[in-house]
This record gives C-alpha cells, structure tokens and sequence, in this order.
C-alpha cells in the first residue's frame, strides 16, 4: 500500500489565502440583506422592481461561471491557474463595487442593473480564483475543512466587519445611506490589497499536466457524480435558505419583533459573531464523524432553531439576543463543509478520468450557491409585494402581511434544509471512500 505524506499547511500561508475573504464577503452579505432595501428605500425603486433586477442578474450571472471556471483550468502561468484571475478581478470588483454602493437617490433601473451585472461577473472571477487557491494548498480529507474553516472564519470577520461600518457611521451622525456607502469604500480599497497579500504569502501549488484537458461539456460528466449532483442541490438549497434568513433578517426584528434598527444591527452582530466563535466546532465534528455526517447536522440545528425564532420575545431584548446566539452557531458549517466536500469529489473525478477540473468543479458550486441567493430574493421580494409588505410601515403593516413575512422568513429555511438532510443521508464520498481514493492517485 502506498503511504502519502500528509504536509500540514503553515497558519500564515491558510490566513495569506483567506485575506481576499475580508473583502468578498464585505461585498456577499450588503448584496443581500442591505442594498435590496438601500435601493426601495434610499433610490426609491420599488420593492418588484429590486427583486427581479437582483433576481435577473444573479441569474444571468450563473451562466459565466462554467465559462470562467474552464478558462483557469487551462491558464497556465508562473503564478498559477487562479491567481491571476484574482489579482486582475479584485480592481475590477472595486470599480463595480463604488457604482453599486454610491448610487444616488432617484438612479433608474438600467443604472441598478449595469452596476450590479457588472459587480456579480468581478465577485465571481474573484471568489473562484480563491476557492481555487486554496483547493490547491492541501489534498487530505482533514486538512481541507481546516483549511476552509479558516476561509470561512474570513468571511464572517469581513461580515462582521461591513456590519460595524453602519453603525459606526450612525452613531457619529451619519444615515444610514452613509453606511452603506462606507461599505463600499472598504471594499474597494481592501480587495486590491488582499488580492496582493494572497499573491505573495499563499503561493498556489502547481497543477499537473491534467487540468489543461478540461472541456464546458465536461459538466455533464460531472453531474453524473452521484456525489457532485448531491453537493449541487445541496448548495442551491442551503443558498436559497441563507439567503431568505438574510433578506428578511431585517424586516423580521423590525416588523415582527419591534426591536428598532440599532437593536436589530445589534442582535445580527451577536448573530455572526456566534458563528464565528462555532466554526472551529464544525471542523472538529467533521473531522470526527464526517463531512457529510457534519452538513446534515448543521441542516437538523437550522430546522431547530428557525423554529424557535417564532417564539422571540418583543422588547426582551436579552432572551432575543440568546435565541438568536443560538441560531447563528450553525452559520459557519454549510458553506465550509461544502466547500471542503468539493475538493474530494475532484479527487475522484482525478482517479476515474485523469483529468483535474478544480476550477470548473468550483465554478459548478459558485453557480448554484449565486442561484440559489438570486432565487430567494426575487422570490421573497416579489411575495412579499404579493401581500402587501411595506418595509416603511413596519409593525403597522397588516396582520396578514406580517404573518406571511414571519411564515417565509421560517418556513422557507427550515423546508429547504429537509431537502438537505435527505440529501447526504446517503452522500457516498465518505471519510474512508476518499482515502481510498487518495491512496489510488498516489501509486499513479
């Protein structure tokens, strides 16, 4: 039997690769749970109006993706198959990213829609080049959840750290428009900068001759993995849940639960922070029972605590601080253990063709992770100007209004993570399939 050698990856070279997550999830939460309303309230669009643009152009955006991902499989440069990608993508998502957070009031629709287009088509040169990266730092089952724990542990900080900017800005006398601009002043300034760093101190192992044979049409040999099309569907519904929790995580704590704006900031900071504290538990739960054990554990605590955020208290703010602490001790696991699961799935793909497609394998999973967020604020939106939701009105829109915003704000997450839980309950990449693996491409 052939023995690997299994090389932990330096702390520095993991945080010089998790730098760029600062940045993208600065720019991935805002375009969710911010700039939606920023645009009905601040622009003054109307609530349909932002759905279907946001809707419309994530789902244009999906398209590229493949494209994107076949064309960093077959780059070939002295720095690499994605750091190129992600050293020319971070000015231009700094670019898209000013237009987009500095749109003044009365902008049209054409303006909304160029910036955003242009702003998803950057994230994605960026957020690909990253995964890819950082897939290419280690090839062990354990080492790949550590390496994108610390991945994700980045994009909560860059979260938490987009969340503080507001109220900031509130608190020394700015609106809450200045916020979100502020917003998109970090964003152009550090992508750059973490792009840099990610360059210099997370140098990308080398690819083999393999990945250069990697095809568009070789999408449909992948989906023919039983465990690629499980983690595809997987990642649509986790991304479709997350992104109705974050769409509506505002109007929810308002609307329902009277708490005021700084109350309801405050109480998503507890949310995220939570979930930056948890993520280590995640990777040690995955590497004791699992990946795929781990993911379908996460989906139970989602099913668990979106129920119980039905009975938060109004104006108690200490017990909706603690159920909402619960609530966002899961945050971290879907995207990391996904993430973590691609990797092993190319290792088969590897083994069975020869062929190393890392980049559209990645490309795949940011394709259904964008559907998945476009579909749930176009769906959400556009419901909730079904029944008659004014975000302006709050507590005084109608009982029936605010009764379909709490049933979408906690039925759709919690039916989307049954699906999740059928979903690896027979997931076949298990630890002792992918060391098997590992052990086959070894002897080759």
């Amino acid at each position: 039997m052939t023995t690997i050698i299994k090389e932990k990856v330096s702390l520095p070279r993991i945080l010089a690769f998790s730098a760029p997550s600062l940045p993208l999830a600065a720019f991935g939460l805002p375009i969710v749970v911010q700039l939606p309303p920023h645009y009905v309230g601040y622009v003054g669009l109307s609530l349909a109006t932002v759905g279907m643009i946001f809707m419309a152009a994530r789902l244009l955006d999906v398209f590229i993706d493949l494209g994107l991902g076949v064309l960093m499989d077959k780059t070939n440069s002295k720095i690499g198959r994605f750091t190129p990608y992600l050293l020319g993508g971070a000015p231009l998502l700094a670019f898209f990213g000013y237009l987009l957070f500095m749109a003044k009031p009365g902008a049209s629709p054409a303006y909304l829609t160029i910036a955003l287009i242009g702003s998803y088509f950057a994230f994605s040169v960026c957020m690909l080049a990253q995964l890819g990266v950082g897939n290419s730092l280690s090839s062990d089952y354990n080492e790949r959840s550590r390496i994108f724990s610390y991945w994700q542990i980045g994009n909560i900080i860059g979260m938490l750290l987009v969340l503080a900017l507001p109220v900031i800005i509130e608190k020394t006398g700015g609106t809450a428009a200045n916020g979100v601009q502020a917003m998109g002043l970090f964003i152009m300034i550090m992508m750059p900068i973490s792009a840099i760093i990610s360059y210099l101190f997370a140098k990308e192992n080398k690819a083999d001759a393999a990945a250069k044979h990697t095809d568009l049409k070789d999408f449909k040999i992948l989906f023919g993995i039983d465990a690629f099309r499980r983690l595809l569907f997987s990642d649509v519904f986790s991304s479709f849940a997350n992104g109705v929790i974050g769409g509506l995580f505002l109007f929810f704590l308002k609307s329902i639960k009277g708490y005021d704006a700084g109350q309801a900031n405050t109480l998503m900071l507890i949310y995220f922070v939570v979930g930056l504290i948890c993520t280590p538990i995640w990777t040690k739960l995955a590497n004791k029972f699992g990946k795929h054990v781990s993911y379908a554990l996460a989906s139970i605590y989602v099913v668990i605590s979106q129920s119980l955020l039905i009975f938060m208290p109004s104006g108690i703010f200490l017990i909706a601080a603690l159920i909402i602490a619960f609530a966002g001790a899961v945050f971290a696991a879907p995207t990391l253990l996904l993430r973590a699961m691609v990797g092993d799935v190319g290792d088969e793909d590897k083994l069975k063709s020869g062929h190393d497609r890392t980049g559209l394998l990645f490309a795949a999973t940011t394709l259904t992770s964008k559907a998945g967020y476009a579909i749930s604020v176009g769906v959400t939106y556009i419901l909730l100007d079904m029944i008659h939701f004014k975000s302006e009105l709050g507590s005084m829109n109608s009982a029936f209004s605010l009764m379909g915003l709490q049933a979408l704000f906690v039925g759709l997450p919690i039916l989307s993570n049954l699906v999740i839980i059928l979903l690896m309950k027979s997931y076949p990449l298990t630890r002792a399939r992918v060391e098997e693996v590992q052990q086959e491409l070894a002897k080759q």
